[in-house]
């Protein structure tokens, strides 16, 4: 017997509530190691795109790194701070998203949300290059128009802000979508 849509929507309600717990508890938990994973990686890639390469995102705390170049001196001792929590704790809903769904089986959840976390990853540390390459081209006066035009100003800045709000909020339900909705549109018969 086929159940209705609703009853398919209020498992999935309850099932991300019932996850919602754990898997706050799990990021709050991991958020520190991460926001240092998250703070070495995006220096790396940063570095990559720099020569000579300058700059330092230094941990500030368990939520900030602070931006630094060896090459600009600045009174307060850092150029800007990005609370890096801001950038990945759409994880919970991604989590409670891939969880929470019913009638898929326990294992194949917990695989789809390993591969939905590596491309978060992935997004993350991307984001975070935008952060620092935005303070970089719009936030630091004369030295940002004398080192970036006016095209580069606006690719970082425009592209921090597209990463930093539509697509972060966005990202976990895409993945979503792109990981069941096949699985779940009426009239997909099981090929087991």
């Amino acid at each position: 017997m086929k159940l209705p849509s609703t009853s398919w929507a209020w498992r999935f309600v309850l099932g991300a509530v019932l996850w919602m717990i754990p898997v706050v508890a799990l990021w709050l938990v991991l958020t520190p190691f991460y926001n240092k994973f998250l703070t070495t990686s995006a220096e790396n890639l940063v570095r990559l795109t720099e020569h000579p390469s300058v700059t330092r995102l230094l941990v500030h705390d368990d939520h900030h790194f602070v931006i630094t170049r060896t090459d600009v001196p600045s009174p307060k001792g850092f150029l800007d701070s990005v609370r890096v929590t801001d950038v990945h704790f759409p994880l919970i809903m991604l989590g409670v998203f891939f969880l929470g769904v019913p009638g898929i089986p326990r294992r194949k959840r917990f695989e789809n949300l390993g591969w939905a976390l590596l491309i978060s990853i992935f997004f993350h540390i991307v984001s975070l290059l935008f952060w620092v390459k935005f303070v970089y081209a719009t936030q630091l006066g004369d030295w940002s128009a004398e080192h970036y035009g006016t095209f580069q100003q606006n690719f970082w800045g425009l592209g921090k802000h597209l990463l930093d709000l539509p697509f972060k909020f966005s990202m976990p339900l895409l993945l979503w979508a792109g990981f069941y909705l096949r699985e779940l549109l009426p009239g997909r018969e099981s090929k087991s």
